[in-house]
């Protein structure tokens, strides 16, 4: 059995170290699919060139706070109709943004979009909990929820939906270890680094195998063995995307 890491930004890692021998060593460490965000046209011709080469599927979206992101909706709507993506994202509500309104117009948007093609959407929610929930409740659609670290409560809602979450590093805070607990007893999750260009710590060789730290410290702390949370991630990973790790 095999892991994923359902979301990075592997085309930006590449501006920074070449990807081909960090990926090799990841492999060898049974990390063998990657669920990677394009947030940026440069990221666009990344994934054509290299997509196949990595078993990488990746997804577009017009972010809701990252100042970087050029992508428009054209972007994002030729890929739906190209079929090179295999979700829309990502994509959500961010607290940090002001501009509210635009903001959630872009996000009804791009959902409208995902309906039109029956696409997943990868989403991301800092802030603004119950107003997403409310917009996205309307869409009957496969969400996969990346990074989440908000209330117990706004999870419990976004469960109503057929929502999938990623589990990273800061989720494993001890103030937010009820919340852990309620995202393994769900079993709709994946685990994730989030990686990007920013997020590489000096002299840190390989980035990718943060992932096998992540899921090391939920068995440890859960007492439960490694094979049972590949076997989960890998069946969650196959109803999202219709592949199997």
């Amino acid at each position: 059995m095999k892991y994923c890491d359902a979301h990075c930004h592997l085309a930006n890692l590449s501006q920074l170290m070449p990807l081909e021998p960090l990926i090799t060593e990841a492999t060898e460490h049974d990390i063998t699919r990657y669920l990677s965000s394009a947030l940026s046209k440069a990221d666009l011709e990344w994934y054509e060139k290299h997509s196949k080469d990595f078993n990488i599927l990746y997804s577009a979206g017009m972010h809701p706070n990252f100042e970087l992101c050029d992508l428009d909706f054209q972007d994002i709507k030729r890929l739906c109709e190209q079929g090179k993506i295999w979700a829309i994202g990502e994509i959500g509500m961010d607290k940090g943004n002001s501009e509210l309104a635009l903001m959630k117009a872009n996000f009804v948007k791009q959902l409208d979009l995902a309906m039109d093609f029956r696409l997943p959407v990868v989403l991301h929610i800092v802030g603004h909990q119950q107003e997403a929930y409310e917009i996205l409740r309307e869409y009957p659609l496969k969400y996969l929820i990346h990074g989440y670290a908000g209330s117990v409560e706004a999870f419990r809602n976004f469960m109503k939906l057929d929502s999938y979450f990623t589990i990273s590093e800061r989720v494993l805070r001890e103030d937010k270890r009820d919340l852990l607990k309620e995202l393994l007893k769900s079993r709709r999750f994946l685990f994730e680094t989030d990686i990007t260009q920013y997020y590489v710590v000096e002299g840190e060789a390989n980035p990718l195998l943060r992932l096998e730290s992540v899921i090391q410290t939920i068995a440890e702390l859960f007492k439960v063995d490694t094979a049972t949370l590949q076997r989960l991630q890998a069946a969650n990973y196959q109803l999202l995307t219709g592949q199997s790790i």
